[in-house]
């Protein structure tokens, strides 16, 4: 019997795919480290019945992300298990914490959500204003302190960068949380700090704390009313944090898409909207999504390895 190789071939890929089954089809593991897990709840709740299979979301905090971002680089490259990784990932690298680059060492599939920081102050101060405050702290130097949850934190950073663009001169006072630093702020005992909204929204809604400005290119849909750093004549002031869902190195490009598709159809929906809006997340813009994920990424991190040298962060 004479056989034909190409049609053996062709039928035999076609038995394959026949046979294969569709992603996923069976539960999914979504690991979070470093921070919160919430944004990686929110999509995980929303994928699930689309996918209808379970996605259990867990937390591996050990080694500011490392133990995480292990856990899914050796795992298979199936796409059930995932990562849930946020900006803050990179500053841990960059402080020879983690030696895991998840642009290089993982695959990054989609952008979640972006985070805009506020900056408060108390509602006692005598500045209402990002001018008045400028000009505040102008007057007596190394006078005004700033509040953070931490060394090396994003907050810590975004005071560092205001620092730099208003040429003044700032004292660091690090909390070992940001509700601590938070409450500094809110007696009065510490005068600004740059925070996310979520930790801050009941003492600014009970009058304790007032907002000057927001860090993103644009107003955030949850403070319309509030300026950006942007508006205010701080034109390259854009300082966000960002939630990624990574996979392993090796994962099937159809996976890949189909997770890509379904988050952007789970962005869409009007409860996850309204989840973003109480938290203070916004959408990714066009610059974060597809093949553009990666090199914006790239560029994130050189930003934040640059901003940290400069500055001289140390963590103790």
């Amino acid at each position: 019997m004479k056989f034909h190789f190409p049609f053996v071939l062709a039928s035999l890929l076609l038995a394959l795919q026949a046979n294969a089954q569709p992603y996923p089809s069976k539960p999914v593991r979504l690991i979070s480290g470093p921070g919160p897990d919430i944004a990686a709840r929110i999509v995980a709740n929303q994928l699930s019945p689309r996918w209808g299979q379970q996605i259990i979301a867990e937390t591996l905090t050990a080694a500011s992300g490392k133990v995480a971002a292990e856990a899914v680089q050796k795992a298979k490259a199936d796409g059930y298990t995932l990562l849930n990784a946020t900006s803050s990932f990179q500053i841990s690298r960059a402080l020879g914490i983690n030696s895991i680059d998840v642009v290089e060492d993982l695959t990054p599939i989609v952008m979640t959500n972006v985070l805009p920081f506020i900056l408060v102050t108390s509602s006692q101060a005598p500045f209402k204003t990002i001018a008045e405050l400028v000009a505040n702290a102008k007057s007596a130097p190394l006078r005004l302190n700033y509040a953070s949850g931490g060394n090396g934190t994003l907050p810590h950073l975004a005071a560092e960068t205001f620092k730099a663009m208003s040429k003044t001169e700032l004292v660091h006072v690090p909390f070992k949380t940001a509700d601590q630093a938070a409450l500094s702020v809110a007696s009065g005992q510490v005068e600004i700090m740059f925070t996310s909204y979520p930790v801050v929204k009941g003492l600014v809604e009970s009058g304790k704390l007032r907002i000057l400005a927001t860090t993103g290119a644009k107003r955030m849909d949850a403070l319309p009313d509030v300026p950006s750093m942007m508006e205010l004549g701080f034109s390259d002031f854009n300082f966000v944090s960002w939630t990624c869902l990574f996979a392993p190195i090796g994962t099937s490009p159809l996976i890949v898409s189909k997770i890509q598709a379904d988050v952007k159809e789970a962005l869409k929906t009007e409860e996850l909207k309204r989840q973003y809006k109480q938290l203070g997340f916004e959408f990714p813009g066009e610059e974060h999504l597809d093949e553009k994920l990666g090199p914006f990424l790239k560029r994130d991190s050189i930003k934040l390895n640059t901003l940290l040298k400069s500055s001289q962060i140390r963590i103790d």
